[in-house]
């Protein structure tokens, strides 16, 4: 069974009370409770049969073998069992158990076992839970870090409730505890996408207000660099959550914030052009094509003071058919010219990138491999640059494809066939 304090039908399954109790638990008190914890945890704790599990190539996240990983894992699990249902008295530390567990939990993320990672953060909380019985506040920063990081684990597994619910409480301590203040915002974010996951889309929105208002009170009065950031990801979102229950036009007002935020920063424009391209489609999902078409030309003349970059392809290019769809040709064949350029630029690198790449003889030097598993390195390096070559081509296609429509509007014939002709030969 899954350890729940006495208070818990009131209150969320992780509340921590850090007010001071009228009459203070005796530590005899404190060790019988945590005794009795841990029973009631038998069922619902790591063991040792659990790590016999086979590990996941593609989900491992350790940088030495596997089986290592898997032994570690299992040594620090041993030492949590011996300290499994003893006094605190008899632990080498006063926080030994939490911090094994704490470990614990750290190579079976590595292993990729987020459901026995939430098994030992659970486990961790309910101990630190136990031992601030004893101590009030004693324990306010190690609570946070394990609801933090249970957060984490709870959202790999897809368990969206139970991460919600974590979130609420390290809002409920941010109010009192220094370091749960500094989660707060990241659990503000956390706590609109999981109510927009869980299609409690009404109260996402109310949340994502919630946030902008909470950040913009702190930039009014601090001015941090790090809060103007906050700030976007936050609009952002809030434009997202106005999307999502159909109030389109707002949506696209709040883009505008965004696009006007991302502006002031010298190296975000790449954010830039993602945000005109989404303000400018949901201004035509609300009948503003106008404002829509308005809005591109102007950040594109503005865009013209901003270095060029190869990241900046796709954007513009998404620009470009928006705008072809604006009936604006014109506007769109500027658009796809530099998309074009830039798809161009890129190709040209990687395909010469792969071509050093096949050049190297030196892929077999190194002696403390075998020649088999050099050769395999080698085969998935040479797949995975061929691999990046062909979405670059493929890339430069689609846009020639678009640039050659362009031209066809604006009764440049010759060129649209170049155009065209240029992407039969590419990969389609």
């Amino acid at each position: 069974m899954v350890y729940r304090p006495s208070w818990a039908t009131t209150r969320p399954a992780f509340a921590v009370d850090y007010r001071e109790p009228a009459v203070p638990a005796t530590p005899p008190t404190t060790r019988r409770w945590y005794i009795r914890v841990m029973h009631e945890l038998d069922a619902e704790v790591v063991q040792p049969a659990m790590l016999e599990r086979p590990v996941d190539p593609a989900r491992y996240g350790g940088v030495v073998r596997p089986d290592k990983t898997v032994r570690w894992a299992a040594d620090e699990l041993e030492q949590v069992r011996q300290m499994r249902g003893r006094s605190p008295d008899t632990w080498p530390r006063p926080t030994a158990l939490p911090e094994s567990l704490d470990q614990l939990a750290e190579w079976l993320t590595e292993l990729g076992w987020d459901d026995l990672t939430c098994l030992a953060r659970r486990e961790e909380l309910a101990v630190y839970q136990t031992l601030s019985a004893g101590q009030p506040g004693l324990f306010g920063d190690q609570i946070v870090h394990a609801l933090a990081a249970l957060r984490r684990s709870l959202m790999e597994c897809e368990r969206h409730e139970e991460a919600l619910e974590v979130v609420e409480e390290l809002l409920r301590l941010s109010e009192t505890n220094r370091s749960a203040r500094a989660e707060a915002p990241d659990a503000r974010y956390w706590r609109t996408l999981l109510l927009a996951r869980l299609g409690r889309d009404q109260e996402a929105v109310e949340s994502a207000a919630e946030a902008v208002t909470e950040i913009s009170g702190r930039l009014q009065h601090a001015g941090a660099t790090s809060a103007r950031f906050e700030l976007i990801h936050a609009l952002t979102a809030y434009a997202d959550r106005l999307d999502k229950v159909g109030r389109v036009a707002e949506a696209a007002e709040v883009s505008a914030e965004v696009m006007a935020a991302w502006w002031q920063q010298a190296d975000s424009t790449v954010q830039f052009l993602q945000t005109l391209d989404l303000c400018s489609e949901r201004l035509v999902r609300s009948g503003q094509t106008e404002q829509a078409h308005a809005c591109i030309v102007k950040a594109m003349r503005k865009l013209r003071r901003r270095k060029r970059d190869t990241n900046q392809a796709r954007a513009w290019h998404s620009l470009s058919v928006r705008l072809l769809a604006l009936e604006a040709p014109e506007a769109a064949l500027t658009a796809v010219e530099e998309a074009v350029q830039l798809y161009r630029d890129r190709a040209r690198a990687h395909q010469e990138r792969h071509r050093e790449l096949e050049a190297e003889d030196g892929w077999d030097d190194d002696h403390r491999y075998s020649e088999a598993y050099l050769l395999k390195q080698r085969r998935e390096e040479l797949k995975s640059s061929r691999k990046e070559v062909r979405r670059a081509e493929q890339d430069l296609h689609d846009a020639l494809i678009t640039l050659s429509a362009c031209l066809q509007q604006l009764d440049r014939v010759d060129e649209a066939a170049a155009a065209g002709a240029e992407a039969a030969a590419l990969p389609g």
